[in-house]
């Protein structure tokens, strides 16, 4: 018996893309292993389609995005929420950005081109109810075959890698921001209301939680330059924890826009040309967002998916290059920036920091855990990210960076 998962009534969700074609026939793969991706279920499909005669016939290769099988996942990522948020940000928000782009003839180079194509979406099979079940899926496109992949996480990424992301994560935050500014009544319909925040951390149990704040912080402890420090992180962390869990907490800001909220190696895929330059990006993973600050993203991804000695030479630099092409972005969309000075982007960038920390710190243990043992497991469990034997030396180095880093920028509070 497989233990691949099945997209039910697949002509229903892709009959509208079809143009009176029929589906002929369908493969379906398992595309990722335990710990490849933690909120969700990717399959692999491949679709016959053609026309009755057998005229016009086509192969789409897709991806369908499911909610995870794990109970604790499930649990943890709240799916009722998580998975209409990212459907909806494909389905409704998404065109709205295109939409805009058009009306004020962005130039085609500049225009968005980090989100992957959907093909439909649904949260059930029952017409009749309103909660996610085991039957939601989103169809992608399989960009992996034009070439797209993911990077190796352990590693992280180097400046001309670092860059390209930068520009297409600048473009994804301008376009919510252009649309608040030229149609606020659709921006609150189309993008505003469908940003619903959770708690991630609401989902585990209560031993869970402790045991993996237990786990981080003894980690911590064990890392001498770091060790001085433990009472102001511990305190940091309870503020950082407090701010996540206040699922009311806003703050009106012109920078806030669409908030990925998990922007590391894993959520971007990265195609290239003939001599190896990587040309073109894909952004995914929409399960987290909520309505922010732009520069928790940019915080988030440099201190995950950025190679430490290339963090620490340049990241003044990105901070700049990031802002421009934001700026740039903006201008594209007949924004006008005065609300947008560098002075303005740094007053928020370390106004916000501080409150990051937990989330960059737990996150590095997801981030550089040991995929070999994450293979070995049949699944996730309730003690895998406080098992200690799951990360090596790098976790530790990248967690004194981080500490070390967040000191000499003056973001933590004592």
């Amino acid at each position: 018996m497989s233990d691949t998962l099945e997209v039910r009534d697949l002509a229903s969700l892709l009959t509208p893309k079809l143009n009176g074609r029929k589906i002929m026939d369908c493969t379906t793969k398992n595309l990722t292993t335990v710990g490849d991706n933690y909120g969700s279920t990717m399959l692999s499909l491949t679709v016959k389609v053609g026309s009755e005669d057998g005229s016009e016939e086509e192969c789409l290769q897709l991806v369908g995005k499911m909610c995870p099988t794990n109970k604790m996942l499930l649990d943890i990522f709240q799916v009722d929420i998580t998975f209409t948020k990212e459907m909806t940000i494909y389905m409704v928000s998404v065109p709205e950005f295109l939409r805009l782009q058009e009306e004020e003839n962005c130039p085609e180079d500049e225009r968005l081109d980090m989100f992957i194509e959907c093909y439909g979406s649904r949260t059930s099979l029952d017409p009749d109810t309103k909660s996610v079940d085991a039957d939601a899926v989103l169809l992608l496109e399989n960009v992996k075959v034009k070439g797209y992949i993911v990077g190796e996480r352990s590693k992280g990424f180097d400046i001309e890698h670092t860059e390209l992301i930068l520009k297409n994560v600048a473009k994804f935050h301008a376009a919510p921001i252009a649309l608040r500014y030229k149609n606020p009544e659709i921006f609150e319909q189309k993008v505003r209301c469908h940003l619903k925040k959770i708690d991630i951390d609401e989902g585990l149990t209560s031993e869970a939680s402790a045991e993996m704040k237990k786990a981080l912080k003894n980690e911590l402890k064990s890392i001498p330059e770091v060790l001085q420090l433990f009472d102001v992180i511990d305190r940091q962390f309870e503020m950082c924890q407090e701010r996540q869990g206040d699922l009311d907490f806003y703050e009106e800001n012109p920078f806030n826009t669409i908030c990925h909220n998990d922007l590391w190696v894993n959520n971007v895929m990265i195609a290239y040309d003939d001599h190896g330059k990587p040309t073109r990006v894909k952004i995914f993973d929409f399960q987290l967002i909520m309505y922010a600050s732009l520069s928790i993203d940019v915080l988030f991804f440099l201190f995950t998916s950025v190679q430490n000695d290339i963090l620490l030479e340049h990241f003044e630099y990105f901070l700049k290059f990031y802002f421009d092409e934001f700026c740039k972005s903006l201008k594209y969309f007949g924004c006008s920036l005065d609300d947008f000075t560098w002075e303005k982007f740094i007053e928020d960038f370390n106004k916000q920091a501080p409150y990051e920390l937990y989330h960059l710190a737990a996150m590095t243990k997801i981030l550089l855990i040991d995929k070999q043992k994450m293979a070995e497991k049949k699944e996730i469990t309730d003690d895998t990210f406080s098992d200690a034997d799951m990360v090596g030396p790098n976790y530790y180095e990248k967690l004194k960076l981080l500490i070390l880093e967040y000191k000499k920028r003056n973001w933590l509070i004592k």
